[in-house]
């Protein structure tokens, strides 16, 4: 039989570990995963709530009060860290998510036209040959690792296209992704962390001043050789830019595709329905944002710039504030029956990917790729189940995810 698997809990069993959740939330504690429904529908009980874990910061999962959050920088600033406990690693801020206006937006603005909805678009004939290569390999097997087979690579092979980096390269993209997003846990005092990073910016800067002699027809090129206040990027900038590319490429929409595949693995009604209306772009688009809504798997963090009042709750000057858009999107007050999932829904004002200036550039190509890969695998493996044999481990910290997704199916 088919076990989400709930990780080793204390005496008293799942109750006990929810309470103590709710009472010390800890996004980093491995044990999250075992309870993490309970948990998040939980938390939007009380939409602002303290944690004293990493020194203590305040957890926000309501949807007013996340979108708020995100929403004034002015108040609750990106520096010096969108991380708690602060930092991946790297020396340089991820530009441009942590610095805020006025200087965040010259970063941005480098980043807008390459993930244009038009721009994005024309990428669509690429995407559907990546993906339609990584299918072929697995569809006359009746059984995969549909995570490690499929919702993991075909990411990385995108971002690698679109950076223009060298595919061999792969394996160490994966390697240093996974222990910067996902390592914290058994890496407390930062020292595994420090090291990837130390390795992932000595690669950057050889390929940022390759491009420099060289430019190609890449992003990486355009971002090197960009005027920014009649000025090019220095090394550190290139790197803080190019660093948050690389982690928010390779690993967001990964976890997105296996949480969504999962959830439908689960739920063939949901499944059959999406079958059933695969060739209607509104239908799909709407899926779409319905399966983002409730899967999501951010959580980001927010360090207020000074005493404030934050609906009702009193907010210091330095306090740490982690918004929590798993349950905010889960929130009653804006989303009707929303631990019901709606492939038609109407309105869906969801913060999957963010609000305010720091709302995620990438946000349209990942539509593009998750309505893709609905409709390639749907296509061509429209009925699909867990593995009966399979323990499902979830992980998280800033990002939300699986570490396999083990389906089977009639080849």
């Amino acid at each position: 039989m088919t076990q989400l698997h709930p990780e080793t809990q204390p005496d008293g069993g799942v109750g006990t570990l929810q309470e103590q959740f709710l009472q010390h939330f800890d996004h980093h504690d491995k044990r999250l995963g075992g309870v993490r429904t309970e948990v998040f529908r939980a938390l939007r009980d009380v939409p602002i709530r303290w944690s004293d874990s990493y020194g203590g910061f305040w957890l926000v999962s309501g949807y007013d009060e996340a979108r708020y959050v995100m929403q004034h920088s002015d108040l609750f600033s990106t520096a010096p860290s969108v991380n708690i406990p602060a930092g991946l690693g790297q020396k340089q801020p991820m530009l441009p998510l942590e610095v805020d206006p006025p200087d965040h937006v010259k970063y941005r603005a480098l980043l807008a036209p390459a993930f244009s909805p038009q721009r994005m678009r024309l990428m669509t004939a690429q995407i559907e040959e990546l993906a339609g290569e990584l299918l072929d390999r697995v569809v006359g097997l009746g059984r995969a690792d549909f995570f490690d087979q499929f919702a993991d690579p075909l990411p990385v092979r995108i971002f690698v296209r679109i950076m223009g980096l060298p595919a061999e390269d792969i394996p160490r993209f994966t390697r240093w992704k996974n222990v910067l997003l996902h390592g914290h846990a058994d890496d407390p005092d930062g020292t595994v962390r420090a090291a990837a990073s130390d390795e992932l910016n000595d690669y950057l800067l050889a390929l940022i001043r390759a491009r420099r002699a060289a430019p190609g027809e890449d992003l990486l090129s355009a971002i090197v050789h960009a005027d920014v206040d009649g000025e090019r990027l220095t090394d550190d900038e290139l790197l803080g830019m190019t660093f948050l590319l690389f982690v928010a490429g390779l690993d967001t929409v990964s976890s997105s595709i296996a949480l969504q595949l999962l959830f439908l693995a689960t739920h063939p009604r949901h499944s059959a329905e999406l079958v059933a209306n695969l060739h209607d772009p509104r239908f799909l688009d709407s899926a779409v944002e319905e399966l983002l809504r409730f899967n999501s798997l951010i959580l980001l963090a927010r360090t207020a710039t000074r005493d404030a009042e934050l609906f009702g709750v009193g907010v210091k000057a330095g306090d740490r504030v982690l918004v929590n858009t798993i349950s905010a999107n889960l929130d009653p007050r804006e989303f009707a029956q929303p631990d019901d999932v709606d492939l038609r829904r109407e309105p869906n004002r969801n913060v999957a990917f963010g609000a305010g200036p720091h709302r995620c550039p990438g946000s349209h190509l990942a539509r593009i790729e998750l309505a893709i890969v609905h409709r390639l695998v749907h296509e061509r493996i429209p009925e699909y189940s867990l593995d009966p044999d399979a323990d499902i481990h979830f992980h998280f910290g800033s990002v939300a995810g699986l570490d396999s997704l083990p389906l089977v199916w009639t080849s």
